[in-house]
């Protein structure tokens, strides 16, 4: 009926047209493809047109929009323009899912020709909040399944990824991790959940039609507190500055203290700072600075951590560093002496006196003369004289800085060299006597 309704009123419109020449369509109506909310523009190419007249239609609802140059809807959107009354272009701004479908473009001949052009509108992807998952809070070891719904024109892809770029842990087979970088489909399965799977996890919907959207959905895993102590025993030494340190994992995050040996709970003053730095969601470094470290802070001190699924500590004990002086010890010269014995031997006869002097124990290269002392022994023996005398010359090593000569005397050397000389000065009075008393005879 409504198509009748058409037909009647482009050909009551349309009595002028002549049948001479009849128009025809140059080309089809290309199919056309919009983004929801942009504008779409169909195009109809027509030869020897004429006094003809053109009408679009739109095909599902047999709805007349345009007559030759006048909009016949009452859709503000819709727009009619040609140009030389050749190219007639249909203008849909604005345009939604409902504008989708095909659209006729009718020449009032006898009997009517049209042609038709489809209008394809997309539409970018959404999450649909209502079938998507919110932040969730599990305890370690527990199962997760979180869901990403998106809706879309064409229908959109959803792909899950961690934030920063961290792995996804999807369990293990056998011996082997399942670790990978993105995931693809709606639902994002982890078993036995652990610390390390903690964090923000990224939903993305693409479909080709920009832009694409995600959504944050953080995933929280509670555990009690783990303490961990790099350094358990500091040196300090007094007067300086000292800082304590616990490494410290926990979910939630726990209440922290830090209490002294004598059971004193610290707090930020002009003598004690205590600083939390947080390196993840559930990893803080706790320190306590002590300023001016006096006798009285030395001892044991103790960092607390204590969240709804338990508490735990840990021990840093603060030592008082001993600082040592070194000092140059001076050399104190000393001398060996390296004693020198001579024997002189004298003999007189009527001809002279004859001296024989024999060394015993003379210095190495080491050692320098420095005195000398001259121990006498005198024996007449018969008519002849014969006189003897034992030199007992000390030899000292001098030292560099040349310390004066009143060096104790080494006895022991001296008692063992004197044995030697003693028995020459015995066998040379013996030879000298004998000599005597051959010559007499």
């Amino acid at each position: 009926m409504e198509a009748f309704i058409i037909d009647f009123i482009i050909n009551s419109f349309f009595f002028t047209a002549s049948a001479a020449s009849e128009p025809y369509f140059a080309e089809p109506i290309p199919n056309t493809t919009a983004t929801v909310g942009r504008e779409a523009i169909l195009k109809c190419t027509i030869e020897n047109l004429d006094t003809f007249k053109v009408a679009w239609i739109k095909v599902d609802t047999q709805t007349l929009l345009t007559l030759d140059t006048h909009v016949i809807s009452r859709d503000r959107r819709l727009k009619i323009t040609n140009s030389n009354k050749r190219q007639w272009y249909l203008h849909i701004k604005d345009v939604s899912v409902l504008d989708r479908g095909y659209y006729m473009c009718q020449i009032n001949t006898e009997p009517m020709i049209s042609q038709d052009g489809f209008l394809d509108v997309m539409v970018p992807p959404s999450i649909v909040e209502a079938d998507t998952s919110t932040d969730t809070v599990v305890e370690e070891r527990a199962k997760v399944s979180l869901r990403c719904s998106a809706s879309g024109y064409p229908p959109p892809q959803v792909s899950w990824r961690r934030e920063k770029s961290k792995d996804i842990n999807l369990g293990s087979v056998g011996n082997t991790k399942n670790i990978v970088q993105r995931v693809e489909g709606e639902y994002l399965n982890l078993t036995q959940v652990t610390r390390e799977d903690m964090g923000a996890y990224l939903c993305i919907a693409k479909n080709g039609v920009p832009p694409s959207v995600s959504k944050r959905i953080l995933l929280q895993v509670n555990f009690s507190p783990k303490i961990k102590v790099a350094n358990q025993m500091v040196y300090a030494v007094g007067g300086s500055e000292a800082v304590l340190g616990c490494n410290l994992e926990a979910s939630p995050r726990p209440l922290t203290s830090w209490i002294r040996h004598d059971d004193v709970v610290l707090i930020n003053n002009h003598k004690f700072e205590i600083i939390e730095k947080e390196e993840d969601s559930y990893k803080i470094i706790m320190q306590l600075k002590i300023r001016n470290v006096s006798d009285n802070d030395f001892g044991h001190y103790k960092c607390l951590a204590k969240n709804t699924f338990g508490d735990k500590e840990g021990f840093v004990r603060l030592i008082e560093q001993i600082t040592t002086t070194t000092t140059a010890m001076s050399t104190i010269p000393y001398r060996v002496f390296i004693p020198i014995q001579r024997v002189v031997t004298e003999s007189h006869t009527s001809e002279g006196t004859t001296i024989d002097k024999k060394e015993y124990g003379a210095p190495t290269t080491n050692s320098l003369r420095d005195e000398s002392q001259v121990v006498s022994s005198e024996k007449q023996l018969g008519p002849g004289k014969v006189e003897s005398r034992l030199e007992d010359e000390t030899q000292q090593r001098r030292t560099v800085d040349q310390r004066p000569k009143n060096a104790k005397k080494s006895t022991s050397g001296s008692n063992k060299s004197f044995l030697v000389p003693c028995l020459v000065l015995y066998a040379a009075v013996s030879f000298n006597l004998i000599s005597n008393y051959l010559l007499r005879v």
